[in-house]
């Protein structure tokens, strides 16, 4: 079911600014829990149940991916910021 065919839908933004935190709390006998807080905002993202079964599993590599994906590509963004500006590391200026 889709949210076209009268479904739930959910969207969330994060706008990210330098009041962020990010966290993971584990614990001995249930599934982790994945936090990003930033401001006044937070969402905590776990599995459904108590079981990390092989669905938990890709789904918390697949996360992993693409959290590693954001900051490959922000650290890529703001080289070239960096480079625009005349402010690489080791450039002499003349």
């Amino acid at each position: 079911m889709s949210s076209s065919d009268g479904g739930s839908f959910t969207h969330i933004s994060f706008h990210v600014g330098t009041d962020w935190r990010v966290r993971c709390n584990t614990y001995a006998d249930t599934t982790p829990i994945f936090s990003v807080d930033a401001g006044s905002s937070a969402v905590s993202i776990t599995t459904k149940g108590k079981e990390a079964g092989k669905a938990a599993v890709e789904f918390a590599r697949a996360l992993a991916r693409q959290a590693q994906r954001f900051a490959d590509e922000m650290e890529r963004l703001h080289a070239a910021q960096l480079a625009d500006d005349g402010n690489v590391a080791g450039c002499d200026a003349a």
